[in-house]
């Protein structure tokens, strides 16, 4: 009857441990997250999580695979993902970094005349926000 007890109290205790570390792997994912998030949104003037619908309505999920964008499995362009922190060069032109992808996504083909990208019409502010989001992959 003890060792019964005892079992139940250890398998009780067990138990709770998982629990705790499950908790705490949780928030510490969180913040993780939290914290790439608002850097990403300060490097880019952005806020990353208005990006979907501004993608969404203009298309960008036709021809790219972005992570959290509904029905976005396009073939034609780049993974949008997070290999896109990794790459060096954006478009096949610029250099990776925020102020650049910001001018390719309002005005790739000004830059690149070659590139499929279509020309489109969304704002400097939006762009901003793609760009929060889409560095936020990480």
């Amino acid at each position: 009857m003890r060792s019964d007890l005892a079992r139940l109290i250890a398998g009780a205790l067990a138990a709770m441990i998982v629990v705790a570390v499950a908790v705490a792997a949780v928030a510490l994912w969180g913040d993780r997250r939290d914290r790439v998030r608002h850097k990403s949104d300060a490097a880019t003037g952005g806020v990353g999580a208005r990006a979907i619908p501004i993608m969404t309505a203009n298309g960008c999920s036709g021809c790219h695979t972005i992570p959290g964008v509904p029905g976005a499995q396009g073939q034609v362009g780049p993974r949008l993902d997070a290999s896109l922190a990794g790459r060096v060069i954006i478009g096949g032109v610029l250099a990776n970094n925020p102020e650049n992808l910001i001018r390719w996504i309002r005005g790739a083909r000004e830059i690149n005349p070659h590139t499929a990208m279509p020309s489109t019409r969304i704002t400097e502010q939006q762009a901003r926000d793609i760009a929060a989001y889409l560095y936020a992959l990480k």
